[in-house]
């Protein structure tokens, strides 16, 4: 039978703990709502930003988990590529909106100002200079598949948008090329896509249909020191679709000019093309599509051509 003496002393350091634990929420809650920014703050800070914001400017958040505290005051300033993660290419200046002392960028900025506890930094960037964005210009493209050796060309049409959603991938745009209205997925046009860290990413989607090609080409394009190619599947497919790679080939004027082999897991890729000899100049481009087996092939691409201004 249990000593008396001994419940009581059990009771008592039960009681104990319960009271640390209490002081311990009590203190915890306090230290967590001193570093909470206010609205006030939030405003002012966001203010001090859109007063100042150019065109040419883009705005991120650090750390990138209040990046929807930010959009919420800013969201109108971000257009669909500075919303979606990409390099700084056509960029003259970066803001940041800051807490807890986090940064996005090592070196100092050129400006700083506190609002509480909420911070803005300004860095002056030198980028290279877009000359062509193929995303947005993929309604100018033309679009086929090649079939047993025969081009089939896919017409761009107003089709029926479906699909989307958590694990489904991207949603397709209304206007799109429909290369097969049998097989859903065999669209090219401009979207967003979650890539393999969840990160979006403004692209084109091309899903390959087989071994056989599905070709987006582009006349007149202007062209300058380099062409740079980013693409990755859909971070479902990155993910568990397996080790059979989708090659995408870019062509100037039918001559082949530069090759991505991209595997499931090697996350968004990049392919650089030197141009410098065509700086100045106005050409067809061409980008292939291929897998050997098109399942879970969910890739999309981007790309631009570009004038060198500076180190990025």
């Amino acid at each position: 039978m249990a000593d008396p003496t001994q419940k009581s002393s059990l009771a008592a350091w039960v009681w104990v703990l319960v009271a640390c634990v209490a002081v311990f929420e009590l203190v915890a809650h306090s230290v967590i709502r001193a570093r909470v920014p206010s609205d006030r703050s939030w405003r002012d800070a966001t203010t001090f930003v859109r007063e100042r914001f150019e065109p040419t400017d883009r705005v991120v958040a650090a750390p990138h988990w209040v990046d929807p505290i930010v959009r919420s005051y800013l969201g109108d300033l971000f257009s669909l590529s500075s919303a979606s993660v990409g390099d700084l290419a056509g960029v003259d200046r970066v803001w940041e909106v800051a807490i807890r002392g986090v940064t996005s960028r090592s070196e100092p900025p050129a400006l700083e100002e506190p609002f509480g506890r909420v911070r803005v930094r300004m860095w002056s960037v030198v980028t290279d200079e877009v000359l062509f964005d193929f995303v947005e210009e993929i309604d100018r493209a033309e679009v086929d598949l090649l079939t047993e050796g025969s081009a089939q060309r896919c017409p761009w049409m107003h089709a029926k948008v479906q699909g989307g959603g958590l694990g489904h991938g991207p949603l397709p745009p209304p206007d799109r090329f429909v290369c097969d209205p049998a097989r859903p997925w065999l669209w090219v046009g401009g979207t967003v896509m979650a890539d393999l860290d969840l990160e979006p990413r403004r692209c084109v989607w091309q899903h390959p249909a087989g071994p056989e090609p599905v070709r987006a080409a582009f006349r007149d394009v202007p062209l300058g020191d380099k062409l740079v190619v980013q693409g990755g599947l859909d971070y479902n497919n990155e993910r568990t679709a397996g080790n059979i790679a989708v090659r995408l080939r870019v062509f100037i004027d039918d001559r082949l000019a530069g090759e991505m082999r991209h595997q499931a897991r090697d996350g968004w890729s990049r392919l650089e093309i030197d141009t410098s000899r065509l700086n100045g100049t106005a050409h067809q481009v061409r980008i292939e599509t291929t897998a050997a087996k098109p399942h879970a092939r969910t890739f999309c691409w981007s790309a631009s051509t570009r004038g060198t201004r500076g180190e990025r």
